[in-house]
């Protein structure tokens, strides 16, 4: 059974070709129509022809009356045209032609028009009482004197002449089927080229609507828009598959990191509920670890749910022109007491004359905030610089220390959610701070990337565009 699309294709491409032929054959019969008035008159012009010559031949040679009539009665019956002995009025006084059923038909030409006429013969055309339509030629002949006459027409009846229609309709008939057949067969074969690719699209969209993501499509099949059509489906299908992965992804990394708060949260709750802490200073210590327990569970549901409006495009920025000096002085300013407590030499470098960028001053300042934390908290008695720099048409801002370093195989994941190198200090964190940091300088039209060596220090850099740049998002 032939689907909707394809009925519709097949029918419409029919129907085209039905109102082609139609209109064609309209137009051809029109046509046809003084096309076989054309011939017929023609043919009568043929005839008058050889009635004349005929007829100077027998002048010549001063026939009688009767040897006329007889030479042409046998044009006639040669010939199938009508011959007529006609008055001066026009009125058939013999009919040369066998049967001789029209004697005293009235022509609509006189002897005297004739004469006057400049052409060689005066055409046109009567209706007998039996209601045969006759066409004729009227002329002089040439000039003879006929028997109770004045002058001859040579005249066809219309039914008799050249009927080029009915020999020509079967045949045209007989094509217009072929060709009705050609063009259905092109249509079913146009039909399936473009609703067998469609109908695999289809098939394709119920396998992923039934949870089948890695589902794809062929994209070399079809026309130019089916083509196009795999390949968004393909690029959407994709999308989903990723985006499927990563929500499995987060969801056991979300499991995963909170079952380690909430079993601590347990375990102490019950060991308190249940008597085993006796002693006050125990008892205060437990309270002390569910309270940060479940702190950390509220920073982690907090980092989730930022990410995740970040990453949905609910992210709200409200961009201003900042001067990139005054955004790392202010940070430094705010770390510097915490920096001095742990013996760690705190420096801007922020020379004059950079251009200012266009950003959300609180979120540039949580993420470089969120930086300088990382680098103080595994950097031990040395020192954390911010630097802001002019780049080409970016500013570039740098977190760089002189810590303990990240491990070259953590690099490629560090701004990936939940992901924490190896080393013990960073185990206390969530795992969210730097994968929400990129998110934010990503939603500014910027790049933030990392550089690292152990034991030598790290460095994080952010490139933004300058204000006078186009920012992306922010534009």
């Amino acid at each position: 059974m032939l689907g909707g699309l394809q009925a519709r294709i097949v029918g419409g491409f029919v129907l085209v070709i039905l109102l082609t032929l139609i209109v064609a054959g309209i137009v051809f019969f029109s046509l046809l129509g003084s096309y076989q008035r054309a011939i017929d008159r023609a043919t009568l012009v043929l005839l008058a022809d050889q009635v004349a010559f005929g007829l100077s031949e027998f002048s010549t040679g001063n026939v009688s009356p009767a040897d006329l009539g007889r030479y042409l009665r046998a044009q006639s019956e040669e010939t199938g045209a009508l011959v007529f002995v006609l008055d001066q009025r026009g009125r058939v006084v013999r009919d040369l032609s066998p049967g001789s059923e029209y004697e005293n038909l009235e022509l609509p030409v006189t002897l005297q028009e004739v004469d006057q006429s400049h052409t060689a013969y005066v055409e046109g055309h009567v209706v007998a009482e039996n209601g045969a339509r006759i066409s004729y030629l009227a002329g002089l002949l040439p000039l003879v004197q006929f028997e109770h006459g004045a002058f001859i027409a040579i005249a066809l009846r219309d039914d008799a002449g050249s009927n080029i229609g009915a020999d020509l309709v079967p045949r045209l008939l007989l094509s217009g089927l072929v060709g009705l057949a050609v063009s259905l067969l092109v249509a079913l074969w146009v039909g399936r080229s473009l609703y067998n690719p469609l109908q695999r699209v289809t098939s394709a969209v119920r396998a992923v609507g039934s949870g089948n993501y890695a589902t794809r499509v062929p994209e070399e099949d079809g026309a130019d828009e089916v083509q196009d059509l795999a390949r968004a489906f393909n690029r959407m299908t994709s999308q989903v598959q990723r985006n499927q992965e990563t929500l499995q992804d987060f969801m056991a990394d979300v499991s995963h990191e909170l079952r380690t708060p909430l079993t601590s949260i347990r375990g102490f709750t019950q060991a308190l509920l249940d008597g085993t802490v006796q002693d006050d200073e125990r008892r205060a210590r437990s309270v002390e670890v569910i309270d940060d327990e479940a702190r950390r569970m509220l920073r982690l549901v907090e980092g989730m749910l930022d990410l995740s409006r970040i990453q949905a495009g609910q992210l709200q920025l409200r961009p201003e022109p900042v001067d990139p000096s005054e955004l790392v002085t202010h940070v430094a300013e705010v770390f510097r007491p915490r920096a001095e407590e742990s013996g760690i030499a705190l420096s801007v470098e922020a020379p004059e004359g950079i251009p200012h960028i266009r950003c959300d001053f609180d979120r540039l300042v949580q993420v470089i905030a969120n930086l300088v934390d990382n680098a103080i908290r595994h950097t031990t008695a040395g020192s954390v610089t911010l630097e802001a720099r002019h780049e080409g048409h970016l500013v570039e801002l740098r977190v760089a220390d002189t810590g303990e370093g990240i491990a070259a195989q953590d690099l490629p994941r560090l701004f990936e959610r939940f992901f924490r190198g190896e080393a013990s200090g960073r185990r206390r964190g969530t795992g969210l701070g730097l994968a929400i940091a990129r998110e934010i300088i990503r939603a500014h039209g910027g790049e933030i990337t990392a550089s690292s060596e152990p034991g030598v220090g790290t460095t994080f850099r952010i490139a933004l565009p300058a204000a006078d740049k186009t920012l992306g998002p922010l534009a």
